[in-house]
């Protein structure tokens, strides 16, 4: 370039790096994408409108919940999220690695935001370690902000129906649960208190299921310690005479935590994922975590229920006949 020549337009400068742009509107669940992007995402490269489930589709799943996260982590620091990605072809086959930075702009009455950001290809990570990981670097930031915003979630419901949505719509940062289910404790027998990922009647056999079953939720409550189930054989291995009931579910690693209020376990709490889960240290802490806030949640929204029963059961009382 010559001096005194003008800067050529943006869109050939970011069409000569090979850089897309996209904007991702979370209030009405849709993503529009450049031609570039559209083809760094493996779509027909041409300008489209998409839906935000059939972008999350395109990104490996650790990675798309690391995107949550440091999103929510950029709002509340008004910062850019900078994250990597891996996509994924329709097959489920990684085809290439991404780099995303982004620009959050949010409403301040619905709280909704806006993302402006460009998407460029990258070296992929190597290694077999790399497999389920997320990219992102600094993922323990990621972490805090989820347990922030979960923590936050949980004691503002109301109710045990409040607690359990909140508890089914959490997406770890990395690892996110297929299958869900909060157990009770009725006298010698297991409740189901309730459970997501699962058919409506599924929950049937694990219904009234004494604590002497050799059940990996039974032995949380029996013993106030979590069980971690890596592999379908793990599981067989260790509970032979339940695995016939979750064999057909179809799921591939579980994890089973105590709930605990001041000392004593109120239940257990199961999260059940489709892809292998190797619970690594960080990942038992951050379900650990989770499990206390819940166990502490559904403690208050289980005390406000009986209060409220007693009121409007006092009221009754006092109506003249």
């Amino acid at each position: 370039m010559r001096t005194g020549e003008p800067l050529p337009a943006v869109g050939d400068v970011l069409a000569a790096l090979a850089t897309g742009v996209w904007r991702w509107d979370n209030a009405h669940g849709q993503v529009t994408i450049d031609a570039e992007a559209a083809r760094l995402l493996g779509l027909p490269a041409e300008r489209a409108t998409v839906t935000e489930v059939a972008m999350r589709s395109r990104f490996h799943p650790a990675d798309w919940n690391e995107v949550v996260s440091v999103v929510q982590l950029a709002i509340a620091e008004d910062t850019l999220a900078e994250v990597r990605l891996r996509i994924m072809d329709e097959h489920g086959r990684v085809i290439r690695t991404v780099r995303s930075r982004s620009k959050p702009t949010v409403d301040p009455e619905t709280r909704e935001f806006v993302l402006f950001g460009t998407l460029q290809e990258v070296t992929a990570t190597s290694g077999a370690t790399a497999a389920r990981t997320p990219l992102t670097g600094d993922s323990r930031r990621s972490r805090e902000a989820f347990l922030l915003d979960a923590g936050r979630a949980l004691a503002e419901a109301r109710s045990t129906a409040e607690v359990l949505r909140v508890a089914a719509g959490l997406s770890m940062p990395g690892f996110t649960p297929d299958g869900l289910a909060v157990f009770g404790v009725d006298g010698d027998r297991l409740t189901v208190v309730g459970h997501h990922g699962q058919k409506p009647g599924d929950e049937g056999p694990f219904t009234h299921m004494s604590l002497a079953t050799d059940y990996p939720a039974a032995e949380v409550v029996r013993t106030g310690r979590a069980v971690y189930l890596s592999s379908p054989k793990d599981y067989k291995e260790r509970y032979p005479v339940s695995w016939p009931l979750a064999e057909h579910f179809g799921r591939e690693s579980w994890a089973f935590l105590p709930l605990t209020v001041a000392g004593r376990t109120m239940g257990a709490w199961m999260a059940a994922f489709t892809y292998p889960v190797s619970f690594t240290p960080d990942e038992r802490s951050v379900l650990t975590t989770v499990a206390r806030m819940l166990a502490q949640a559904l403690s208050r929204a289980v005390a406000a229920e009986t209060e409220r029963e007693l009121t409007d059961g006092l009221q009754r009382s006092m109506m003249p006949t």
